[in-house]
């Protein structure tokens, strides 16, 4: 009766099993990047739609970063805490007294404001992170970002005059640490200073942002297309090290996940043309674009 394996027939069993995991591997990194990315879709999809109800509960109107209608008292994503699944979390935010609200407000992270493709996910930004003390995987960051030509204004349905499905409300950002600058949720025009920027893109250096301020389109023509300077686009899926705070950044290389005014969400692929990318940004150009 044989009592054990031979070194020869260990050595085969552990060389079926590297193949095996070999060939499992990319098949399991496949599915686990398809959840991710359905988890983030599932993100925006309750973003957008709690921002049509936000809209709904008053009349058309939502709030903005830079001039908000008196109905609400402070920013987009602030206001939409209660439609993603954090009412009390709003609550205690709009209890806290005026003087500690700041501080309040730099430990609320909020887990349908992560997105489980940015790969900046809890790092230290070492622009602030010493001066404030905070472990980052507590930061009320948001990886998500409103596209501040249209909440960087007077936000009204009515203003969208493109359509509701020709226009971007929100797309996916590199949060915690994107070249020095991390994007918070929860921002005031009190509290900006460059490391900690609004959760938002394509806003210009008069809006907050620091130089030379974010990509923004630019309409020119008969009959009008948008672009940007250079025909920039976005980044797809882009190194941390290599990431450009000026633009959206996607986190998977399937392209920019993008949550639609009508309340649908879809990928923009890289190849997308930055005449169609760049339309759908701006809410009342007049530009044709097709989103099929």
């Amino acid at each position: 009766m044989r009592k054990g394996l031979t070194i020869l027939e260990l050595l085969v069993v552990i060389a079926i099993i590297a193949v095996l995991l070999a060939i499992l591997a990319p098949a399991i990194q496949r599915v686990r990047a398809a959840a991710m990315l359905a988890a983030s879709t599932n993100n925006i999809r309750q973003m957008t739609l709690g921002l049509q109800n936000l809209a709904d509960t008053h009349n058309g109107n939502l709030p903005g970063f830079v001039a908000s209608s008196a109905t609400y008292r402070d920013d987009p994503l602030v206001e939409l805490l209660p439609y993603v699944g954090a009412s009390n979390t709003y609550k205690r935010y709009a209890s806290v007294p005026p003087g500690r609200l700041y501080a309040f407000s730099m430990r609320m992270q909020i887990p349908s404001y992560v997105n489980p493709l940015d790969p900046t996910y809890g790092l230290q930004n070492p622009e602030f992170a010493p001066m404030l003390k905070l472990n980052p995987s507590r930061l009320s960051v948001s990886c998500y970002a409103l596209n501040a030509q249209f909440f960087g204004f007077y936000p009204q349905l009515s203003g969208i005059t493109d359509g509701l499905s020709q226009t971007i409300w929100i797309t996916e950002h590199y949060a915690w640490n994107c070249n020095g600058t991390s994007f918070l949720y929860t921002f005031s025009s009190a509290n900006r200073w460059q490391p900690l920027q609004p959760a938002t893109f394509a806003q210009a250096v008069s809006a907050g942002r620091p130089q030379p301020g974010d990509y923004c389109p630019i309409t020119t023509g008969n009959p009008p297309q948008s672009s940007s300077l250079g025909n920039t686009l976005f980044q797809t899926a882009p190194k941390v090290s290599e990431c450009d705070p000026r633009l959206p950044n996607a986190g998977s290389s399937q392209g920019l996940q993008a949550g639609l005014a009508d309340g649908s969400v879809r990928i923009f692929a890289p190849s997308v043309s930055p005449q169609v990318f760049w339309g759908a940004v701006t809410p009342n150009k007049g530009e044709i674009i097709s989103l099929d």
